[in-house]
């Protein structure tokens, strides 16, 4: 599906100063859970399933600029990039005339979008549990919406779950490398935290593996289909990267 998304959304400049569009294979797999586990995948579903996929690839196009790079040509480029991607969303959304799903797409992007501007507004000392509330409506508000709406709603929960323990996975790794993210910078604000690292390793990786654990759960309740697959989608979110919760360092 991904050479599929990237077809639709190619465009010659764009692929020529930003690249091809990026959609992470967590991303796929969750968009893709009830094929992978057997459910009769219609056409509609897999269009469906191509319109999320522009649409996030449109967020990670708008969140990648940084703020020295947002006045160069490449940054404007990537935001029209981002522009773009999300037009082929909704033209897609608009031929195969699903007006449920591209209204509950759309309310998934004003909670996710909300969400990301309550990062920059979390003040010093207020709770870190606001912050980790926040992961699983900005990292999969897409696929739920998407899985929800097309009557796949038994794989939401393993897909949030999964998509959830990949980004605080992600924001662990650049914590003890020394790096910031926007959602770093927050937490550290957080009360009890007060910029101790250590701390929020602590806590960031002990909320990664609440959230592996709970994929592990949903994706064991899908029944005895296939002891691998399940193996290879927890291996797809990452759940068996194991992170010290003393330091945050990899083990």
């Amino acid at each position: 599906m991904n050479d599929e998304i990237s077809r639709l959304l190619a465009n010659r400049t764009l692929l020529k100063h930003t690249g091809r569009p990026d959609i992470p294979v967590p991303v796929l797999a969750s968009l893709l859970l009830p094929k992978l586990f057997g459910e009769r995948w219609e056409e509609k579903d897999r269009l469906s399933a191509v319109a999320a996929g522009a649409l996030y690839a449109a967020f990670t196009a708008h969140d990648s600029i940084g703020q020295e790079a947002s006045e160069s040509r490449q940054g404007q480029l990537t935001v029209l990039g981002g522009d773009y991607y999300s037009g082929i969303h909704y033209r897609i959304l608009a031929e195969i005339e699903d007006i449920p799903l591209i209204r509950r797409l759309s309310k998934s992007v004003t909670e996710m979008s909300e969400k990301k501007i309550r990062l920059y507004e979390h003040r010093e000392g207020d709770p870190p549990e606001q912050l980790l509330s926040y992961i699983e409506i900005i990292e999969a508000g897409t696929v739920s919406a998407f899985l929800v709406e097309r009557g796949y709603g038994q794989y939401e929960a393993a897909a949030r779950h999964g998509l959830a323990a990949c980004r605080l996975g992600a924001e662990c790794r650049t914590l003890h490398e020394g790096g910031r993210t926007t959602f770093l910078d927050a937490f550290l604000r957080s009360g009890g935290i007060h910029g101790n690292t250590a701390a929020a390793a602590r806590i960031l990786d002990r909320c990664r593996l609440f959230h592996a654990g709970r994929l592990i759960e949903e994706t064991a309740a899908f029944g005895d289909r296939s002891g691998d697959l399940v193996s290879a989608i927890d291996g797809i979110y990452g759940i068996t990267e194991v992170a010290s919760i003393q330091t945050g360092k990899e083990e």
